[in-house]
């Protein structure tokens, strides 16, 4: 999962259990146990400035920073993008834990139907190759992808995309080609999930 590896690393203010009936609804949608939800809500509300009940774009950003080593501002925008379902500019708890359920999920074409929708910035059902460059930076930028020395940068990479990937050669990647192109390569795999540390 490439959101939140460890859940003490995003604050400490105390906060309240969620309520019984909102952890029953929430236990339906997600495959968290009781506790693990109530872990993320209390993280989650350790994340919010003083009075807020929802996440902002920027404590979403400086959550993300917080965790890798590298500049992961680039990232998250568009992983808020991904969880902030309702377009209201923020994100809920609701929408947070579906968010980190979808993108840290076990199941492969879950995970890569999440990050199909974070590589298709557009909302079009296709990736360009200035859309894939543009989350293949921020993944460099974010973390010490390991790649080869023939694919060490951001263009080389989408090069080797598109390559693979786009095999009817239109210059742009579909949902079934996406899916089909992504277990031919592990590396490939694993930033397509945007999940360089898999």
């Amino acid at each position: 999962m490439i959101f939140i590896h460890n859940v003490s690393s995003m604050g400490g203010k105390e906060s309240k259990n969620i309520e019984p009936r909102t952890l029953h609804e929430l236990r339906n949608q997600v495959e968290f146990t009781d506790d693990e939800i109530q872990n993320w809500f209390q993280e989650y509300n350790s994340s919010l400035a003083k009075g807020q009940k929802e996440l902002t774009r920027e404590e979403f950003k400086n959550v993300y920073n917080s965790i890798f080593i590298g500049d992961a501002t680039e990232f998250a925008e568009h992983v808020f993008r991904t969880f902030d379902h309702d377009r209201s500019g923020t994100v809920n708890f609701k929408e947070f834990l579906v968010g980190l359920h979808v993108s840290g999920s076990s199941n492969l074409d879950t995970k890569l139907r999440w990050a199909f929708k974070m590589y298709d910035i557009n909302g079009n059902g296709m990736i360009d190759k200035d859309e894939m460059k543009t989350i293949v930076s921020a993944i460099f930028k974010m973390t010490a992808a390991k790649v080869p020395e023939e694919l060490n940068t951001p263009e080389k990479m989408t090069e080797k995309f598109f390559k693979e990937l786009d095999v009817d050669q239109d210059g742009e990647i579909s949902w079934d080609e996406f899916e089909r192109g992504a277990n031919k390569d592990p590396i490939i795999l694993s930033l397509l999930q945007c999940d360089p540390d898999a």
